[in-house]
């Protein structure tokens, strides 16, 4: 069939046949163009194309898992026990020892104060008296030398002490650092930030109170007293060597 068409045309015009030979439509040409122009039936576009970009979404977090909810709780605890054997290991040598010692020194010195300030009033026949009585009941040699001696050994017991303290720290801190490791390796979300500062706050807190614990009850608790101390050695001696079992008026 002939027909001149005044369109351009189209796959839907009943009078196109295929051939036996053709499996497929070829590009329509159409009389009323040109040889050389030849008309192509272009496909719709895919939906896909057609569609607007999706609006970007914010990112939501995704919850723990029981896992990880475990590992960060054991992590947080490693953590405060760390911070807390840094704490006490500083606390106690810089400051509660110190504080010991020196309430120790003070008793001595209130206990010896009376002698000391009554020794410029003796006689010198008082002076002699009691400087022999002294000198047999006490060996200045002996008792400066064992002093020294003692003092070398209670500073060297006390700094193993304060080493053993810091290889508790140190070991401590070694197995959060490792367990960190691990859990990093394994892929587990660890709040590394939140369980270093809640516990730091807690840590500073508990400094503040120990700091004002000491200062307003540690410091002003009254030691044994130099006459409790006279009363304590006077009833040794009477119980043990029998003396000093007269009646003074």
């Amino acid at each position: 069939m002939d027909r001149k068409l005044k369109r351009p045309p189209s796959y839907s015009d009943s009078f196109l046949i295929l051939s036996g030979k053709q499996t497929e439509l070829e590009p329509l040409k159409s009389p009323l163009l040109s040889s050389s122009s030849v008309f192509f039936i272009e496909p719709p576009l895919e939906p896909s194309i057609l569609q607007s970009p999706p609006d970007p979404q914010i990112p939501v977090s995704k919850p723990h898992t029981p896992a990880e909810k475990w590992f960060n709780r054991i992590m947080s605890l490693g953590v405060h026990i760390t911070l807390i054997s840094l704490f006490e290991t500083i606390f106690f040598f810089h400051f509660v020892s110190v504080s010991e010692d020196t309430g120790l020194k003070t008793t001595i010195d209130s206990y010896v104060k009376n002698i000391l300030t009554t020794c410029h009033n003796w006689t010198s026949e008082q002076h002699v008296v009691i400087n022999d009585i002294l000198s047999v009941l006490v060996n200045v040699t002996q008792v400066d030398k064992k002093g020294r001696i003692a003092s070398s050994k209670r500073n060297a017991y006390n700094s193993a002490l304060q080493v053993q303290s810091w290889m508790y720290f140190a070991g401590l801190l070694s197995s959060i650092l490792i367990c960190g490791f691990i859990g990093s390796h394994a892929s587990l979300r660890i709040a590394y930030k939140r369980i270093l500062v809640e516990n730091l706050i807690m840590v500073t807190l508990l400094g503040l109170y120990e700091w004002t614990f000491f200062e307003t009850i540690i410091y002003n608790y009254e030691n044994i007293s130099p006459p409790e101390i006279d009363q304590f050695v006077v009833g040794q001696l009477q119980t043990t060597c029998n003396l000093l079992t007269y009646n003074n008026t």
